[in-house]
Order: C-alpha cells, then sequence, then structure tokens
C-alpha cells in the first residue's frame, strides 16, 4: 500500500489534515505489544482510534486510494457516532457513500447514517430510507440484508438524506 494507496497525494492530505498518524513495524514471529493489544494478525492494518485509544474502525488488507479515503471517513463517522454526535456522524457517513458511492465502505455509512439520522430525529422513516437506497443501489451488501427489517416501516414522510 505504501506505493500506491499511502504515496497518494489525496491520501496523504486527508491523513495529514484530519489524523494523527502511526506507522509501526511488524514482526509475525516475535509480536510487539502493540500487535498484540490491536490483534494486527495482517498486514496492512489501519486503525482508527480516538483519544483514548478506543479503536473506531478497523481495516484490514490492501485497498486502492478511493476506498482507502472512504475507509477513513467511515473512521470519522463512527468516531462522531460512537461519541453520540449524531450530526456530525452523519455529515462524514454521508461524505463516504457520495463521495466514494462505489467503494466498499459506501453500504456500511449508508446503513449508519439512517441509524445516526433516527437517533438524532427519532423519525423511523429514516431507516427506510437506508434500507431503500440498500436495496437499489447496494442489493448484494451484507448491509443491505442488515436493514430488511427496516422494510416494514411505511414509506410515507421520508426524508431527503439519501
Amino acid at each position: 500500500m505504501n506505493t500506491v494507496s499511502y504515496s497518494n497525494e489525496a491520501v496523504q492530505d486527508f491523513i495529514t489534515n484530519e489524523f494523527v498518524p502511526l506507522k509501526m513495524e511488524v514482526s509475525f514471529t516475535r509480536p510487539y505489544e502493540l500487535m498484540e493489544r490491536y490483534m494486527v494478525r495482517w498486514t496492512p492494518t489501519l486503525l482508527v482510534e480516538d483519544a483514548e485509544g478506543k479503536v473506531q474502525h478497523q481495516m484490514v488488507g490492501f485497498v486502492p486510494p478511493d476506498d482507502l479515503l472512504a475507509h477513513l471517513k467511515l473512521g470519522k463517522a463512527m468516531f462522531h457516532f460512537n461519541a453520540g454526535r449524531m450530526e456530525e456522524a452523519s455529515a462524514w457517513f454521508r461524505r463516504v457513500f457520495e463521495e466514494h458511492p462505489k467503494s466498499g465502505p459506501a453500504p456500511e455509512a449508508v446503513f449508519y447514517l439512517g441509524v445516526a439520522e433516527y437517533r438524532r430525529t427519532h423519525k423511523p422513516s429514516h431507516l427506510r430510507m437506508a434500507y431503500d437506497t440498500l436495496s437499489a443501489g447496494y442489493p448484494a451488501s451484507e448491509w443491505s440484508r442488515r436493514a430488511v427489517a427496516y422494510s416494514a416501516i411505511p414509506k410515507e414522510e421520508q426524508p431527503a438524506h439519501t
């Protein structure tokens, strides 16, 4: 990934502006304490942590630059989501699937956008919108299957977030 994804200028700019990066050598024959703490079993492993060191998002294996940017933005979204900041989380989830609609993390972002908006507004229509967006745009995704229960929510008064 160093020669493809991490050397990409957009990825470098995003990491520099949004994160405090830490790169660590790994040894599978003599694992370091941090490798054990975070259960690093393959490289590359990308972790997005909060200030207390709690992992908010994890990604394992090579991904191309667009997917890496989507994963980094999803990590930012999960940071806000887990902190209970639904408005900020929604904005980041929205960015993932609007800016990277064909990326691996896009369906997960759609799912969580529906959940974050529901938690923010208490309107079930956000969950239904997530289901509709997932079933139309990402029908084979795991996230579409996770949202299938939301198909029972009436379509009336759907928000325009997705």
